[in-house]
């Protein structure tokens, strides 16, 4: 009787989440994004123009057509620019990726031997667009390409227009860590949270105009919104189709994971690259998983589900050339997210790292990439420290009052 009680009361809870997701698409209509809004409503901004496109395959409407296609119909278009993973994203996280001429078109890396276009590569362009679908978590590359491409814009005086998209985590959510300007860098480009809750249109207006980021860009910047769009949607929720913006992030529930597992990168510890579930599964060789999960609380998997497992780690082409631990079997844990309204990556990764530190020390190895990730070497310290998992986490957990009243500031929704 307890057993059909159960069963029948997480029936009723799946069906009234799919019912208010729905609700909510079909109260507002799908999302349009800043791509689709320029093209109904902005072409004054392109018409005849030479055109600058910083793009990937994310890079598409609705109907699965590349801006470079569409934009070419009423410009023209004479440079691409790929970020991390390439303008197609299927090129492993950290490669160096080539400059090359396609079709008659330039198409240049910022993810090469230049992370922003340098004047030889903007000097045919009037306007340069940025239209790159992120995931709204600080240490994913893309809003570094933009912050950095809005300064080279600023040198040579050309226009900026950033078409946005949704934050896929929910754009009304802000936790972690704001990075400190001694650990800033390609994974930390500015002082923002880990998840920063806010669009890529709305953190460019924040790039190019707050004091108190300790830099005002000042381009010239035009942000073009999304229609239908709330700041509590999760991204299926807006009625667009998920395309995989990297190549490890192979759909939503990974990027709900992720703000917090990928601080795993900053260990020996796997995250799982080489395996078909990264960022979902993670451990390391030679550990009791059974007994590191044990040594966190509870109250840390509330929307989550843990489950003990082994995988072994493998090259997978365009995804991890050489992940950790290749060849060698991991015991680890792999998670099912039950209620991501609920579930807090970053807490819950701070207190397995917590717990494998104190019982995995020789295997864990926190390393500074963790400093760069966290934003701080304040993370390692508290680990290195071993004092209570729960005080580790307390002390890791910023109120960030001050970046909320900021932010407040460059909300479009």
């Amino acid at each position: 009787m307890k057993t059909f009680i159960k069963n029948l009361l997480l029936s009723l809870f799946f069906i009234t989440t799919v019912f208010l997701q729905t609700n909510i698409l079909s109260a507002q209509g799908k999302v349009v994004t800043g791509l689709e809004n320029l093209l109904r409503n902005h072409l004054n901004l392109i018409e005849d123009k030479r055109l600058g496109v910083i793009a990937n395959h994310t890079s598409v409407n609705s109907n699965g057509e590349h801006i470079i296609d569409l934009l070419s119909n009423h410009g023209k278009v004479v440079a691409a620019f790929g970020p991390e993973h390439g303008i197609k994203g299927d090129i492993a996280a950290g490669e160096t990726i080539t400059d090359h001429v396609e079709s008659s078109m330039k198409i240049y890396s910022i993810y090469g031997t230049f992370r922003s276009p340098t004047p030889a590569m903007l000097q045919d362009v009037d306007v340069l667009i940025y239209d790159i679908q992120d995931v709204g978590v600080k240490f994913y590359t893309y809003i570094s390409n933009l912050f950095l491409a809005m300064g080279a814009a600023k040198r040579d005086g050309i226009p900026v227009i950033v078409l946005d998209r949704p934050n896929p985590i929910r754009a009304d959510r802000v936790e972690g860590p704001i990075t400190t300007p001694p650990h800033h860098s390609f994974v930390g480009v500015a002082p923002l949270p880990t998840r920063y809750g806010m669009t890529v249109g709305e953190i460019a207006e924040m790039f190019n105009n707050e004091d108190y980021l300790g830099f005002s860009l000042n381009c010239d910047l035009t942000v073009i919104k999304m229609e239908n769009y709330s700041r509590e949607m999760w991204y299926d929720q807006t009625g667009l189709p998920w395309i995989a913006p990297s190549p490890n992030m192979p759909d939503l529930e990974t990027a709900t994971v992720y703000p917090g597992m990928c601080l795993f990168e900053g260990t020996d510890f796997s995250e799982g690259r080489g395996t078909p579930t990264p960022f979902l599964m993670f451990g390391a060789p030679n550990i009791d998983a059974k007994k590191w999960l044990s040594g966190v609380p509870k109250k840390y998997l509330k929307g989550v589900k843990a489950k003990t497992v082994e995988f072994t780690p493998h090259p997978i082409p365009g995804k991890d050339s050489s992940p950790k631990h290749d060849g060698s079997i991991c015991s680890g844990l792999k998670l099912v997210v039950t209620d991501r309204d609920q579930f807090k990556p970053i807490p819950l990764a701070v207190a397995l790292l917590s717990s494998a530190q104190k019982l995995y020390p020789k295997e864990l190895q926190p390393r500074s990439r963790l400093d760069r990730l966290w934003g701080s070497e304040d993370l390692r310290a508290l680990l290195h420290s071993n004092i209570e998992t729960e005080n580790v986490i307390k002390f890791a957990s910023p109120d960030n009052e001050h970046f909320l009243k900021v932010r407040k500031k460059y909300l479009l929704y």
